[in-house]
């Protein structure tokens, strides 16, 4: 094997990958064949026939997935157990890994037949809690408010629902949080010895070590997360139940468009209504944006979660 290969864990799938991934721990399972490999090579400019076609990805009839990012690089997915990347930039540049672990993670998702969130995750009481949203929303940072408080963080970013076993279960995926500037140096980060997600992005990223919920748990409560207008004092959680729990589940599938242009809209739609019933729990959550409110956020999701059991 070339000495540059490197095998990881993602999703407890064993992954084989060309570039260093320091977002991932190693394999140290047994010595089964890699489900994954992340390769070096050539990309399509374009698809022939696509299926779907937007600015930034492409679908074809085979399933096979390309999107790229301009100056960064371009990826091919395919079969779910592989991602071809051709770099612009240097290939151990954090660009690459960006997109490749948040996108790429979560198209090979789709062509696995699981479900990814765009979501945190934490472990509170020994079941996972999924903060969902936009970017921006604050899910990261409320996902290090929990760490501080000593929960377990399972994903930051995409949450991947695999509903193939007997139980759904929420995969752990990047050994890693995210933090915009402010909220890192809010939760005590040492600027200066963090990689920045992008070369020119002040986002930094941080190694969670035995903080990593490294098995994957089952999932106790989906939450929407909202800001709320600093006029109105307080959090309010609403419980959203039936098709008001799948409507605003679906805004939360990663690659939604990618997801239809693979399967069709019909089939899209039927596997996010079969898999929200299976996260017990489903909430919006309209919470205040200022620092100060952080502790007593998380108190509130606990709460609401536990009284809701």
């Amino acid at each position: 094997m070339n000495s540059a290969v490197q095998d990881h864990v993602l999703c407890g799938w064993r992954l084989r990958s060309e570039i260093d991934l320091p977002e991932l721990p190693p394999w140290r399972g047994d010595e089964r064949a890699p489900e994954i490999e992340f390769v070096l090579g050539e990309v399509p400019a374009n698809f022939e026939a696509p299926v779907l076609k937007t600015p930034i990805a492409q679908v074809d009839a085979a399933g096979r997935i390309r999107f790229g990012i301009e100056g960064v690089c371009d990826y091919l997915v395919e079969n779910g157990n592989r991602i071809t990347m051709a770099p612009v930039l240097r290939p151990e540049a954090p660009d690459i890994r960006l997109f490749l672990l948040g996108a790429g993670l979560g198209l090979l998702c789709h062509q696995r037949g699981i479900v990814p969130l765009h979501a945190a995750a934490v472990e509170v009481d020994g079941k996972a809690v999924l903060l969902a949203g936009p970017s921006g929303v604050g899910k990261s940072t409320l996902a290090a408010a929990f760490l501080d408080r000593g929960h377990r963080v399972l994903s930051d970013d995409v949450a991947p629902l695999d509903w193939s076993g007997p139980e759904p279960l929420i995969l752990p995926s990047l050994q890693r949080i995210r933090l915009w500037r402010d909220s890192a140096e809010r939760a005590g980060w040492s600027i200066d010895t963090l990689e920045p997600c992008r070369d020119d992005l002040q986002k930094f990223s941080k190694p969670l070590d035995t903080a990593h919920a490294d098995t994957p748990l089952q999932p106790s409560a989906l939450i929407h997360v909202f800001r709320r207008d600093e006029r109105n004092s307080g959090i309010r959680f609403d419980r959203l139940r039936g098709v008001e729990a799948v409507q605003a589940m679906r805004q939360q599938i990663y690659r939604w468009r990618s997801l239809v242009g693979l399967i069709g809209r019909g089939d899209a739609l039927r596997r996010v209504s079969q898999a929200a019933p299976l996260i017990p729990l489903h909430f919006s959550l309209r919470r205040p944006m200022r620092f100060r409110h952080l502790e007593e956020t998380v108190d509130a999701v606990i709460n609401a979660v536990r009284e809701a059991v």
